[in-house]
């Protein structure tokens, strides 16, 4: 008796579990196939990035890669094709792989990585953050070393075909709208600001540095080592923001990165002609689109002359 008992738990134990991962599967599937329909939104930019642009000219970095670099004024300049990569709130972690997926695929001729001040501190929450990448974790292999990362148990929970999806079904919903496009256009992968700061004092942060991460230090190494290595011409900037900062560690860094691997590197973060304008933020970490016509202008044209953009922006504050 007992025994037959013992079979029809593990009968209808199984029973669930097919069900369970049934019903897994075909949720999955349908989360995938509304993810990658999308036509606009952040989620689609980052699959053009991966596995659809050619552009000669990329850019890498966060919210402010996105907000800085205007496609229009680079490919007028430089007569190249250009795509801007950025996305708000990911950082090094993020661009490391859609850098890597980038260059699996083709060469870019030149590549602009925006980084922040203090990008090389660590912050647990970049690790979070990485599981933006988690629906493309099946096709990219370059990507999985980096995932995971994220837990332990990563692994197992990609069992789920639903997991990847987590927290992004209103996202998913909203990005399969015609009406999304209309909500925040972006040029090329550019979202310009239109918003005019008016808090105008201007701060001093000297300790905005903390423990410096080494495996993003790692990874920066590795972006300027691949780039050298496929002849791509990189570039390290560092944009302007409105607040004067003090040389830390990972600018530091990045000198020395730079240095190493013959790559070009500037930090604006300081620069007269921005700290002096507070007309050209939209917020103290951001250049609205008129700072960000101005901007582009000056590392297009400093790429345009193959100058560092140090030298070029000197040249513009003396005509200001």
């Amino acid at each position: 008796m007992l025994t037959n008992r013992l079979f029809k738990f593990f009968i209808n134990l199984l029973i669930f579990f097919f069900i369970l991962v049934s019903f897994d599967r075909i949720i999955g599937a349908v989360l995938k196939h509304y993810y990658f329909k999308q036509t606009s939104g952040l989620q689609y930019r980052t699959t053009y990035a991966m596995d659809s642009t050619r552009a000669d000219i990329l850019v890498f970095g966060s919210s402010r890669a996105n907000h800085h670099y205007v496609p229009e004024v680079f490919e007028k300049k430089l007569n190249m094709s250009f795509y801007n990569t950025g996305r708000d709130g990911n950082f090094i972690l993020y661009n490391y792989m859609v850098f890597q997926s980038v260059i699996n695929r083709y060469n870019p001729k030149i590549i602009i990585f925006d980084l922040n001040p203090n990008e090389l501190s660590y912050n647990k929450g970049e690790y979070e953050r990485i599981a933006s990448l988690l629906p493309y974790y099946q096709e990219h292999n370059e990507i999985r070393e980096i995932i995971n990362k994220i837990d332990a148990l990563e692994k197992l929970k990609l069992f789920s075909k639903i997991y990847p999806y987590n927290s992004m079904f209103l996202t998913i919903a909203v990005g399969n709208l015609e009406l999304n496009k209309k909500r925040k256009t972006d040029f090329k992968g550019y979202v310009p600001l239109s918003k005019v700061m008016t808090d105008t004092i201007l701060l001093k942060y000297d300790n905005m540095i903390g423990n410096v991460d080494p495996e993003l230090v790692k990874l920066l190494n590795e972006i300027a080592f691949k780039c050298n290595k496929n002849e791509i011409a990189l570039y390290f900037v560092v944009s302007p923001i409105y607040m004067i900062i003090s040389e830390n560690s990972s600018i530091r860094l990045y000198k020395d990165i730079s240095d190493k691997y013959g790559c070009s590197f500037d930090n604006f973060s300081n620069n007269s002609i921005f700290i002096k304008n507070p007309n050209y933020f939209s917020d103290e970490a951001h250049l609205n689109e008129n700072g960000a016509i101005m901007f582009s202008e000056i590392v297009a044209d400093s790429i345009a002359l193959n100058l560092k953009p140090t030298y070029l922006s000197l040249k513009y504050e003396t005509k200001q």
